[in-house]
């Protein structure tokens, strides 16, 4: 690397290595070039963008500004079996190599899991997958063992006393690293994606679903479905017949669906379907939220123009 930094050793650099390391920097500066406008642009629709009222919330894009709700059951954290609605965790190792280490990780995962965000005026299921996700409980520890406290996840630990100690923060042989960030109930929660409203219950109740629901109760009678539906009485349903079974079974979901009282609308926001919209879930303040991405945005900035002007004497220094 000390070769990168001198001029001479550049000039008599071999083409190709020279080449190869010239495409690195000008990725690399592009790169935080596009890191900066994309950190920028979160700030400013988190500053910019109005925030509606989950009962009044127009369809499409749409800002949410509420409190994280259990939805079903909460989650137990894989590494400290906390209660909590969504969780990310990160296994990390210490490793040397020659005279460089480094972390290497070893495990990673977040859930996805949905959970409601609550603003009062009404419930919206958050569905995080392909979110840009954020969390205020971050834990970062290290211990002796792969899994802390030796606890698979999943499964709480009944260690404790002194095994704790030393396999946490004080010790010899610290050689993982272990974060945890999670979402806990009573969070508060910003999100920003494709909301829909659907006031048919068509999503929990579709006639597919209620089609499918119908098929598996008559299927418990096999008997009565053949005397009512083997037309050529050969004691089994060949293709022609079982469409027409499933045709009845469709039927009577259609009327099923129209006998079911009108429910309330369910509301659910998730990733935006067009292309360049960001999807962003924070369990912070909204404020918070939009200055991590601005400081962000300078980070990213500040480092394209050191990482240019470096590939400008790098690519100078060769004679171009």
């Amino acid at each position: 690397m000390e070769k990168l930094f001198c001029s001479q050793c550049i000039a008599d650099m071999a083409l190709p290595e020279f080449l190869l390391w010239a495409v690195v920097l000008i990725g690399g500066t592009a790169f935080l070039l596009y890191l900066c406008f994309k950190n920028f642009k979160k700030a400013r629709l988190i500053e910019d963008m109005p925030t509606s009222l989950i009962r009044s919330a127009s369809q499409g894009f749409t800002e949410l500004i509420g409190i994280a709700r259990i939805y079903n059951q909460p989650l137990l954290s894989p590494l400290t079996n906390t209660r909590c609605l969504w969780w990310q965790y990160k296994i990390e190792r210490y490793q040397r190599r020659g005279k460089s280490s480094s972390w290497v990780t070893l495990e990673s995962g977040a859930s996805e899991k949905p959970f409601y965000i609550d603003d009062n005026s009404g419930l919206c299921l958050v569905l995080p997958d392909g979110a840009d996700l954020s969390a205020r409980h971050k834990r970062r520890w290290r211990g002796r063992q792969r899994h802390p406290l030796g606890n698979e996840h999943g499964t709480p630990s009944n260690t404790g006393g002194l095994i704790d100690i030393v396999t946490t923060d004080i010790g010899f042989g610290r050689r993982y690293r272990y974060t945890e960030t999670m979402i806990i109930d009573g969070d508060p929660l910003y999100v920003l994606g494709h909301f829909e409203s659907d006031a048919s219950g068509g999503r929990t109740m579709s006639v597919e679903k209620l089609a499918g629901q119908i098929l598996r109760s008559w299927k418990q009678d096999f008997g009565k479905l053949l005397a009512q539906y083997d037309s050529n009485g050969d004691g089994q349903l060949d293709i022609p017949e079982w469409k027409v079974v499933e045709q009845s079974a469709r039927k009577a979901a259609r009327a099923k669906q129209r006998d079911t009282p009108t429910q309330a609308p369910e509301h659910q926001i998730g990733k935006p379907t067009e292309r360049g919209l960001p999807f962003l879930v924070g369990s912070e303040e909204q404020h918070h939220l939009s200055r991590r991405y601005r400081l962000t945005a300078l980070a990213c900035g500040a480092s394209f123009i050191a990482l240019g002007a470096y590939a400008t004497w790098y690519i100078n220094a060769r004679g171009f």
